[in-house]
C-alpha cells in the first residue's frame, strides 16, 4: 500500500495529465467551430469578425441536404444490421461453446484493424459484379462490415456481465429458449446493444474511404461532399458542415454514455 503523501502527489500529477490528453484530442476538433462563424470568404484562423451566414448558406445548398439525407439513409440501416449481427456473433461466440471461440471472435472483430482502403478495393469489384456500385445497398453492406464489430464488442461485454445462469432457470421453469432470451437474456444486454448500434451508425456517419469507392453522385454522403468540397471550395461553409456533424457526433456519445448508465432488469416470464 503506498504512502497517502505520495498519493497526494500523484493525485495532481494524474489529473494533469488526464486534462492534457483531453485538450490534445479534442482543440483540434473544437477550432473548426470559430472558423464556421468567420466573417471572411475563406477559412482562417484566427476568424476576422463573425457572421452566421455560412450556416445560412449550408441550409439553402441541396447539396448538403441530400448528402445529409443519404448519410441518414445509409447509417440507420448499418446501425440495425450491425446490432442484429452483432448479438447473433456475440451469442455463438459468449454462450455457443464454441471450441475455437477465440478464433471466432478475432475474424469478427478484424475488419476494424484492416485499413479502410483494403476493404473498399475488395468490396468494389464485388459490388461492381452484383450491379450494387453507386448505390444506397451497397453503402450499407460495407458500412455494416466496418459496424457491426462494435457491436459484437459491445454485446460480448454485457453478455460476459450477465448471469447465463438466469437464462437456464427460466427454462427450468417452462420457459421455451427464446422466450428465456427475449425476457431474460436480452433485457440484461439491451444497452450494450443499444450502444453498439449507436456506435455503428457513427461510425457510418464518419466513413469516408468505402464512402469515396462506393457512392456515386447521387448517394454521396457528407464525409465524401466535404471531401470534394475542400478540394473545390475552400469556404466556411465547410467549416460549418464540420461543426454540426462534430456537434451530432457528441450528441450520440453522450447518448451511449447514457443508455450504459441505465441499469437492465430481467422481465418476468409467464
Amino acid at each position: 500500500m503506498k504512502p497517502p503523501g505520495i498519493l497526494r502527489v500523484l493525485r495532481p500529477a494524474v489529473a494533469s495529465f488526464v486534462a492534457i490528453a483531453l485538450a490534445y484530442l479534442l482543440i483540434p476538433n473544437l477550432v473548426i467551430v470559430p472558423l464556421s462563424f468567420s466573417a471572411q470568404e475563406y477559412l482562417t484562423f484566427p476568424p476576422a469578425g463573425f457572421s452566421t451566414k455560412w450556416y445560412a448558406r449550408l441550409a439553402a445548398n441541396p447539396d448538403w441536404i441530400n448528402a445529409a439525407a443519404n448519410s441518414l439513409v445509409i447509417g440507420v440501416p448499418t446501425a440495425l444490421l450491425s446490432m442484429v449481427l452483432g448479438t447473433l456473433a456475440a451469442l455463438a461466440v459468449v454462450r455457443g461453446s464454441l471450441r475455437w471461440a477465440g478464433l471466432a471472435a478475432s475474424m469478427v472483430v478484424a475488419p476494424m484493424m484492416l485499413p479502410h482502403v483494403i476493404l473498399a478495393i475488395g468490396l468494389y469489384p464485388v459490388m461492381l459484379e452484383l450491379g450494387l456500385l453507386r448505390s444506397h445497398a451497397a453503402a450499407i453492406i460495407a458500412h455494416t462490415v466496418v459496424g457491426f464489430p462494435l457491436a459484437f464488442i459491445t454485446v460480448m461485454a454485457s453478455l460476459r456481465g450477465s448471469d447465463g445462469k438466469l437464462e437456464l432457470a427460466a427454462m427450468t421453469l417452462g420457459a421455451t429458449p427464446w422466450q428465456a432470451f427475449w425476457k431474460v437474456t436480452f433485457p440484461a444486454i439491451r444497452p450494450g446493444v443499444a450502444v453498439g448500434g449507436i456506435l455503428a451508425f457513427a461510425s457510418s456517419f464518419d466513413e469516408l474511404m468505402l464512402a469515396l469507392f462506393l457512392t456515386g453522385a447521387t448517394t454521396r454522403t457528407l464525409p465524401r461532399l466535404l471531401w470534394e468540397q475542400m478540394s473545390d471550395f475552400l469556404t466556411p461553409v465547410i467549416a460549418a458542415a464540420a461543426t454540426l456533424i462534430v456537434a451530432f457526433s457528441m450528441v450520440l456519445l453522450l447518448l451511449a454514455v447514457l443508455l450504459e448508465r441505465k441499469p437492465a432488469r430481467p422481465r418476468e416470464v409467464a
